[in-house]
């Protein structure tokens, strides 16, 4: 169970990281932990981290998306659209002590990806593995690039 009395971590507990290093020297406090559960502000402006990737015939999107069951997530598909959603739900198991420093998200997320051409969405697949969500979108024929021989 989160304290809510808990204070913001001292300035010993900074992150080692040396980007969030870098952003809290631009941006001081932004990676530090805040009086909202204890969580940094990276941890609750969890955005599904993705890639995208344009082969001939299809896009491939692939999102980080840890710790989820895979029954948790949704994706919607509509023309050159792609929306992401998912809920993680915390274990609500009362635990003896107070967090000091707590980054692990829980809650819903959405990611809505714009395409740069439209997909077939009854032609698509997903698979879940490792915490990675992998989208394989065949182009729509429309899309599809088209050798045009010269007479």
């Amino acid at each position: 169970m989160v304290d809510e009395n808990v204070k913001s971590a001292p300035q010993a507990m900074r992150s080692v990281d040396p980007v969030e290093q870098f952003f809290d020297s631009l941006l001081p406090g932004v990676f530090r932990q805040v009086n909202n559960g204890n969580q940094t502000a990276a941890a609750r402006a969890h955005i599904a981290r993705i890639d995208i990737l344009d082969r001939d015939n299809e896009i491939v999107i692939r999102a980080e998306v840890p710790g989820m069951d895979k029954e948790k997530l949704d994706v919607q598909v509509h023309g050159n659209q792609v929306y992401i959603s998912g809920s993680k739900e915390e274990n609500k198991t009362e635990e003896e002590g107070k967090y000091i420093y707590r980054e692990r998200r829980y809650g819903e997320f959405s990611r809505t990806v714009q395409l740069p051409v439209d997909v077939d969405a009854s032609q698509s697949k997903a698979a879940y593995k490792d915490g990675v969500l992998e989208l394989v979108l065949p182009k729509a024929e429309s899309a599809k690039r088209r050798k045009i021989s010269v007479e």
